[in-house]
C-alpha cells in the first residue's frame, strides 16, 4: 500500500504536545497522521474498504485524540519481512504490530522506543487490562519495549482442523483421535478417497506444522529449549538434537511420503483457511481453544471439526506484541490510540470486524454474524482471523458462531494449560545477538523443507546440526542457561 506523506504540525500541536494533553485540539490544528500496521491469515482487504475503516476509526476517536489513522494490513507469509524493511529504512510508521521473531533483532537494532514513559502518561488503561506480570512479558533487557495482548494464553497443541463433510463421508470422529498414529489413518482414508486433494497443511503460509506442534519451551527461539517444558528440570538444551524434535520430524516425513503434502507447501503463500476455502485443502494445523472452530469457519464458510494430539500449554503472551518504533512520527498520540485499542470495544471492533450493517451485523442476543448475502467469500472487511492479537480480545463482539458466553471459557481455558517451569521468563538476545543471526540463517535455509518432511531427516538433521553448531549454537544454548538460572534464582522457580 502506497504510505500517505505526513504534514508537519503546527505550531499550536506541537504545544498541546509538549504539554502531554489528550485533549484534541482546536479544529484548525493539523492532526498526527498514524501509520498502523499488522498482519492477517486470511484475504487482505481492498484499499477501498480499508479507506472505510480508516474513516469510521478517525471518527471513534476525534473527541480524544487529535489524529487520523492509515492502515498497513499484509499477509502473515510477508509480514516480517516486510516490517524489517521499514524499520530499517526511514519510512514513517507509528504503531507496529510485532510477531515475537520480529522484536529480539528490531531491540538490539535500536528500532523500536522505550515504552515507559509514553505508557505512564498515556497507557493507564493498557495497565489494567493487562495487569504487571503480563506486561512484564513485554520487558526486554530492562526496558518497556512492547506491549504483550490480552487473550487466549492456553494452546491447545498438536490440533488438526478439518472439514466435517469429508470427515463424515469417510466415518471419521475427530473426537476418538487422540495421537499421531489414529490421525495417520484418518488422513491415509482421506488421501485415498480424494487423491487430488491436498490432506494437510500448515496454518500459517510461511511455517511449518512445528508452530504449534512442539512438546518443549522454546524460551523465545529455538535455540535452546527445556525438553517437555522443562517437567524434570531446567537445563537447557539443543532442540535438533532430542528425540522429541526427531519424533516430530518422522511423523511429518511419513506424511510426505504417503503424498499427504503439497510438494510446493514450502513456497505457499495461502494460509490454510483460505486453502480450505477454496476447496483445496482437508485439514490444516492449528491450535486449539474455545472458539476457534467457530473462528475458522468464519474465514472459510466451511463447517469444520477438530482433533488434538498433544497436550496444552499455557505460554507467555509474548508471541505477538505492539510497539511503536523510532520510526514513528507521532508517539504520543500512538500511544493514545494503543490505550484505545486496548479499552474501547468500539474501536477494536471496528478493526477487526469492519462496519456495522455492511460487514456484520448485531443480534439480538449480542453476538454478531454476516448481513444478508454476505459469506466468508464476499466480505468487505474483516481481519477476524487475528482478534486474538489486537489488544483486549476480551472487549470484542462474540461471532455468532461461537457460544454466547466464549470470553468467559476462554479465561476459564487459560487456567487449564499445563505451565512450563520457565513461565514468564524473557530471554534477552543481546548478548549472543551476532551468533543467533547465523544460526538462523543457518536454520531458515533447512526449516519448512525438513520440518514438512520434503527431505529426509536421518541425513538432512545432522548436517543442519553441524552448520549450527559451527554458527555458534552451543554459545546461545550457554547464554540462555545463564540467563535463566539467574532468573530461576530470583523468583523461586529452580
Amino acid at each position: 500500500m502506497k504510505l500517505k506523506k505526513a504534514v508537519a504540525l503546527s505550531l499550536a500541536a506541537i504545544m498541546t504536545m509538549s504539554l502531554g494533553s489528550a485533549i484534541p485540539a482546536s479544529a484548525d490544528e493539523e492532526k498526527a497522521h498514524l501509520i498502523m500496521s499488522f498482519r492477517t491469515s486470511g484475504a487482505v482487504p481492498s484499499e477501498e474498504n480499508i479507506k472505510k475503516v480508516e474513516q469510521k476509526l478517525d471518527e471513534l476517536i476525534a473527541d480524544r485524540i487529535n489524529a487520523e489513522i492509515e492502515l498497513i494490513i499484509l499477509q502473515s507469509s510477508s509480514y516480517k519481512d516486510q516490517m524489517t524493511l521499514m524499520l530499517s529504512g526511514y519510512e514513517q510508521l507509528d504503531i507496529m504490530g510485532a510477531p515475537a521473531s520480529l522484536i529480539p533483532s528490531a531491540v538490539s537494532g535500536e528500532q523500536l522506543r522505550d515504552l515507559g514513559d509514553l505508557l505512564d502518561e498515556y497507557g493507564q488503561g493498557i495497565r489494567e487490562a493487562l495487569g504487571e506480570e503480563l506486561l512484564n512479558c513485554g520487558i526486554f533487557d530492562g526496558t518497556q519495549y512492547c506491549l504483550p495482548v490480552n487473550c487466549d494464553t492456553t494452546l491447545g497443541l498438536g490440533y488438526y482442523i478439518m472439514r466435517k463433510d469429508i470427515c463424515e463421508k469417510y466415518d471419521i470422529d475427530p473426537d476418538a483421535i487422540t495421537n499421531y498414529e489414529e490421525l495417520t489413518e484418518a488422513f491415509q482414508k482421506v488421501h485415498d478417497g480424494e487423491p487430488e486433494m491436498t490432506v494437510v497443511a500448515p496454518g500459517s503460509a510461511g511455517y511449518s506444522f512445528m508452530q504449534f506442534s512442539c512438546t518443549w519451551d522454546k524460551l523465545g527461539n529455538y535455540f535452546g529449549v527445556l525438553d517437555h517444558w522443562g517437567q524434570d528440570d531446567l537445563t537447557v538444551v539443543d532442540l535438533f538434537e532430542t528425540q522429541s524434535y526427531r519424533d516430530y520430524l518422522d511423523v511429518m516425513r511419513d506424511w510426505y511420503k504417503r503424498g499427504f503434502i503439497s510438494a510446493d507447501v514450502t513456497n505457499a503463500t495461502d494460509s490454510g483457511s483460505v486453502q480450505i476455502k477454496a476447496g483445496n485443502l482437508f485439514a490444516m494445523a492449528n491450535s486449539n481453544k474455545p472458539g476457534m472452530l467457530a473462528q475458522e469457519q468464519m474465514n472459510t464458510g466451511i463447517e469444520l471439526v477438530g482433533a488434538q494430539v498433544l497436550p496444552s500449554i499455557s505460554w507467555t503472551a509474548n508471541n505477538w506484541q505492539w510497539c511503536i518504533p523510532e520510526n514513528a512520527e507521532h508517539p504520543e498520540e500512538a500511544m493514545q490510540f494503543l490505550n484505545l485499542l486496548y479499552t474501547d470495544p468500539d474501536v477494536i471492533n471496528t478493526i477487526v470486524y469492519g462496519l456495522e450493517g455492511e460487514d456484520y451485523v448485531i443480534h439480538e442476543d449480542g453476538r454478531i454474524g454476516y448481513p444478508e448475502g454476505v459469506d466468508a467469500s464476499n466480505v468487505g472487511y474483516s481481519v477476524a482471523s487475528m482478534l486474538w492479537s489486537f489488544g483486549n480480545e476480551f472487549n470484542a463482539y462474540v461471532w455468532e458462531t461461537n457460544e454466547p458466553d466464549v470470553w468467559e471459557q476462554t479465561i476459564a481455558w487459560n487456567e487449564t494449560g499445563y505451565r512450563s517451569k520457565a513461565f514468564g521468563f524473557v530471554f534477552d538476545p543481546s548478548p549472543v545477538q551476532n551468533e543467533i543471526a547465523a544460526v538462523q540463517n543457518v536454520y531458515d535455509q533447512y526449516r519448512m523443507s525438513l520440518e514438512c518432511g520434503l527431505v529426509d531427516p536421518e541425513t538432512t538433521l545432522p548436517e543442519m546440526v553441524e552448520k549450527m553448531k559451527a554458527a555458534g549454537l552451543d554459545t546461545i544454548i550457554e547464554e540462555k542457561q545463564a540467563q535463566l538460572d539467574a532468573w530461576a534464582e530470583v523468583t523461586g522457580a529452580a
